[in-house]
């Protein structure tokens, strides 16, 4: 039993649980771990070492992992299917792990007041949107969420707040406009909600090399001050990078070329 192949879903779950926890971690003491590794009937140790298999496909920990064995074709399959496909992976993974739960799997994902604003707008038939698309839309949404602000250790990526209630899951390529990068973790930042905003509206842009600059449109502001407080004291640094899946530098080019404000104009 204990030698036992893994199997695609089991390889699923650990990775749900990968995109949910931090490096540090990826231990078999961990509760997280043990959890998981209960609903798999496997050790936490084998869990744990699973963890840090797909951390070692991460091209940002590459240089942090040494003397692992292969992983295993199965778990190279489904890391690239998470990587192409984020918006299907990582909810299936969820309805996964609400099934071992022996849950909805909205009730594994979403909080009460969440819940309750679900099943209110199910009700009033507001959306529009057929029941299981509105819940697998609230579903990714809060996912994201989670995953973003969890992987930058809930502190904004560019002045460190760390108030959760102040943070946004800022997506770097428009949820609007990307359909296909609306749930990958390289297309996310934690930002408090001014710089959110201020990066969503092109005030603030973030090089390929991860450093910070500031739109020369808001020296055109009268409050000065303020700016200088919030915005132009960040210029040239480096936003505070996150635990793993380090922003993608395509998607922050991307950005800078098509949004960020270059010149002096609001």
């Amino acid at each position: 039993m204990k030698n036992r192949l893994w199997t695609k879903e089991e390889f699923m779950l650990v990775l749900n649980l990968y995109t949910k926890i931090r490096y540090g971690q990826f231990s078999a003491t961990n509760s997280e771990v043990k959890k998981y590794a209960q609903y798999l009937d496997r050790t936490p140790g084998a869990v744990a070492y699973k963890l840090v298999h797909f951390a070692g496909m991460d091209i940002a920990h590459k240089g942090r992992i040494k003397g692992l064995t292969n992983p295993g074709p199965k778990a190279v399959q489904i890391y690239n299917e998470f990587n192409e496909s984020w918006d299907e992976m990582l909810f299936e993974s969820e309805q996964l792990l609400a099934k071992y739960e022996n849950k909805k799997v909205e009730e594994v994902t979403l909080g009460k007041d969440e819940i309750k604003k679900l099943k209110s707008d199910i009700l009033l038939g507001k959306t529009g949107e057929d029941v299981q698309r509105l819940v697998k839309t609230r579903v990714n949404q809060a996912l994201f969420r989670k995953i973003t602000i969890n992987n930058y250790s809930n502190s904004c990526a560019i002045c460190g707040l760390d108030v959760e209630r102040l943070l946004v899951a800022s997506h770097i390529l428009k949820w609007s406009q990307n359909q296909s990068q609306r749930l990958n973790p390289e297309n996310g930042l934690c930002l408090c909600n001014i710089h959110d905003k201020a990066f969503e509206i092109g005030y603030i842009g973030i090089k390929k090399d991860y450093q910070i600059v500031i739109s020369k449109a808001l020296g055109l502001s009268k409050e000065k001050e303020t700016i200088k407080a919030l915005f132009i004291r960040h210029e040239n640094q480096k936003i505070i990078l996150p635990d793993k899946f380090y922003p993608n530098v395509n998607f922050l080019e991307e950005h800078f070329e098509s949004v960020f404000k270059k010149y002096n104009s609001i």
